[in-house]
């Protein structure tokens, strides 16, 4: 399972703002969050996916969409053979795309499917030209994305609130990771969110896919099975 954490943006190379890779034989992706936008194409296999709440049964031939700071993860992956696709902040500078929220799980679009099997074929190409058209194709994957499956505008407000959210969870995360060894009750943790216990709870659930007994747990077997 691993600490659900922030995860930065990876070093830009050469100045370019998109970074592809093909991943296999992944059983499952820690909890986990990031300012960039991040593209998973299931090219085979099947597993289940959570992502700001919601759990998702993924097979091939499916997008799952993380926007920026959704907290996600997938587990009992079987067989797949996936691509992840980095889109940096950097890359929308000079375009209307603020705080737009895509939709998260996009089942068989075959112009999805056209555009990143394109653009795994000219990232694994290299040849003269292939950063422009890399660049291309990403625009218009997302032009294609930001028409058809926008699902709502994030207003200052709201973008607010999820930071706030995210800060809440990481404080509830980093307090179990260093009190993991001992005795560890919901409300202590609903002290540190600054929440009442049922209401901590609920926001925990939600925001992490599995009760913080459950967390707890699992967080606990994984340090053991490190120190063996």
């Amino acid at each position: 399972m691993g600490d659900y954490k922030y995860e930065k943006v990876p070093a830009i190379e050469n100045n370019f703002q998109v970074k592809l890779r093909k991943y296999s034989d992944v059983a499952r992706l820690d909890a986990h969050w990031h300012e960039h936008i991040e593209l998973l194409f299931f090219l085979d296999g099947s597993c289940e996916f959570f992502c700001k709440g919601n759990i998702f049964n993924v097979g091939k031939d499916d997008l799952v969409v993380m926007n920026s700071t959704d907290v996600h993860s997938f587990a009992l992956g079987k067989n797949l053979n996936y691509v992840c696709i980095i889109i940096y902040p950097e890359f929308f500078s000079d375009i209307n795309f603020h705080n737009v929220q895509l939709k998260t799980h996009i089942h068989g679009d075959k112009y999805v499917k056209e555009c990143i099997l394109e653009m795994e074929r000219e990232y694994n190409l290299n040849a003269v030209g292939s950063d422009m058209m890399l660049k291309s194709l990403t625009y218009r994957l997302m032009a294609y994305l930001l028409r058809n499956f926008t699902v709502s505008h994030l207003s200052p407000k709201e973008l607010a609130l999820q930071n706030i959210k995210l800060a809440r969870l990481s404080s509830i995360i980093e307090y179990i990771s260093s009190h993991y060894q001992e005795r560890i009750t919901t409300k202590q943790l609903s002290e540190v969110a600054y929440l009442n216990e049922n209401h901590f709870c609920r926001f925990f659930k939600k925001s992490v896919g599995k009760t913080v007994t459950d967390y707890i747990n699992e967080y606990r077997i994984e340090k053991s099975a490190v120190l063996l």
